[in-house]
């Protein structure tokens, strides 16, 4: 969105957060071709986990045919083009020193065939991307860097994927620590944020066996988090939350029902943009940089250890 003549410090800067969502982060193209036909051209792009991967190819062409390329890749994709878990590594990990059941080796050779970028500070969007360093457990902002590691390790799924190490440092799943990275958009500006979910809020109640149930806890346990992170920066930030089609019937990793995930996503989003979301431009009660310490949060989410500033991480 052009600044113009306005001050950069109270001039609008509109952020399109990208949340995790393995597999089923398909949808997001449903919900970034919604903001695409509404005219919503962000002027930073923030993403982690699954959502690092559209990130990164939507910064890197945020128009409608670059959004298309997007879900040709989807389409395109099967579980096996992603990761190939094999018996031996199986039992490696289970009883041996492995780390992770995949090598990560076919996720990079997706994302070096379809990134069009090499490194992170060449997109033509801003773009920060969050990634989880293992070791203090902590979220990591990268703004600038090799594109392909800094995905590769936001995207490192503990137990799935082997940590990413970047100068020095192992890094895992970013959606571990900053899931939505809404945090992360705050710090390098934005004054509203359009966050694309995926499969939140969860609204309808749990059926099925006891596996089902487990899954649903953890689905549970990761939508709270995601409300936290919401509470937290929503006072620093006019955030868009756009709804998502519920993903309770489909195993994270199953991608045979991409195309269904991103009509759905397309079809809630116009829905609420023609019912619920303010048109773009309208006023903003937020500071555009507030630092952490200064959000305010409902009484019931204040916690000290909440409010630290993000470090952030060149990489070369």
């Amino acid at each position: 969105m052009a600044v113009d003549d306005k001050d950069e410090s109270t001039a609008q800067r509109i952020a399109v957060v990208f949340g995790g969502g393995a597999g089923l982060g398909a949808l997001q193209v449903g919900q970034l071709r919604a903001l695409a036909e509404h005219g919503i051209r962000p002027d930073l792009v923030t993403g982690t986990s699954s959502g690092a991967v559209n990130a990164l190819l939507y910064a890197s062409d945020p128009t409608l045919e670059g959004i298309a390329r997007i879900e040709k890749l989807w389409m395109s994709v099967g579980r096996k083009d992603l990761f190939r878990i094999r018996p031996h590594r199986v039992v490696t990990g289970l009883l041996g020193s492995s780390t992770a059941l995949a090598s990560g080796t076919r996720l990079r050779r997706l994302l070096e065939a379809a990134a069009s970028v090499e490194r992170l500070e060449h997109t033509q969007i801003p773009l920060g991307i969050t990634a989880t360093n293992s070791l203090t457990r902590t979220p990591t902002l990268m703004q600038t860097g090799s594109a392909i590691e800094i995905v590769l390790a936001s995207a490192a799924v503990p137990g799935l994927f082997p940590p990413v190490e970047i100068d020095g440092i192992p890094y895992i799943d970013g959606g571990l620590s900053s899931d939505p990275p809404l945090g992360a958009a705050v710090q390098m500006g934005a004054t509203t944020a359009y966050v694309l979910p995926v499969g939140w809020p969860m609204r309808e109640p749990v059926r099925g066996n006891a596996a089902m149930r487990i899954a649903d806890a953890v689905d549970w346990l990761c939508w709270r988090l995601a409300e936290v992170e919401l509470a937290r920066w929503s006072s620093a930030c006019d955030v868009h939350l756009l709804p998502s089609p519920s993903t309770r019937s489909v195993a994270p990793f199953d991608l045979r029902h991409t195309r269904g995930l991103i009509e759905s996503a397309y079809s809630l989003s116009m829905e609420w943009f023609a019912n619920e979301c303010p048109a773009p431009g309208a006023a903003v009660a937020s500071e555009a940089q507030v630092p952490i310490a200064d959000v305010s949060l409902p009484r019931s989410l204040r916690r000290s250890d909440w409010r630290r500033h993000w470090p952030r991480k060149a990489v070369n």
